[in-house]
């Protein structure tokens, strides 16, 4: 008697259970972090090109910036991001390398960096994967950061 009546009170929970999952879903939704820059009406996520300067920003969450009216920027938004999984009609594009320069600091930097006016004869172009490895991102240009693979370098001190 004693388990019918827990297995009914588990079946019962079963769906408030399914249900408070979906809710902490949205509410984790909700609570992410965007940044909102001064004089605009969209909100972006942090790593957005168009907020790269950092000047005249706020951060607050999601749910705040839809509340102050503020829409998601394309590019930032997912439901509007477009799909990983390329049409069966078109191939998608080969990924290319993206390029970086070196010059004889501990830097990195992009393209048009006033750093590398000083000496240009002694700049070199390298991929982001190779100088991502061995120098820094300018603080000034503030060129791509190299994505990390987390199996291949560990964190921290190896002892």
């Amino acid at each position: 008697m004693i388990l019918v009546h827990q297995s009914r009170l588990l079946c019962s929970l079963v769906p408030a259970i399914v249900a408070a999952g979906a809710c902490a879903a949205i509410a984790v939704a909700q609570s992410e972090l965007v940044i909102h820059k001064d004089g605009s009406t969209q909100y972006h996520r942090p790593g957005c090109e168009v907020i790269r300067d950092a000047k005249d920003v706020l951060a607050l969450t999601r749910a705040q910036a839809e509340a102050r009216g503020y829409k998601p920027h394309p590019d930032c938004d997912p439901q509007q991001r477009p799909s990983s999984t390329p049409s069966a009609g078109s191939p998608a594009p080969p990924a290319k390398p993206e390029t970086v320069y070196v010059n004889a600091t501990k830097y990195y930097h992009r393209k048009d960096c006033r750093k590398l006016e000083a000496n240009p004869k002694a700049v070199r172009a390298e991929s982001l994967d190779l100088a991502g490895k061995t120098y820094w991102p300018c603080p000034d240009c503030r060129p791509p950061v190299r994505k990390r693979s987390p199996a291949s370098e560990p964190l921290g001190r190896v002892r």
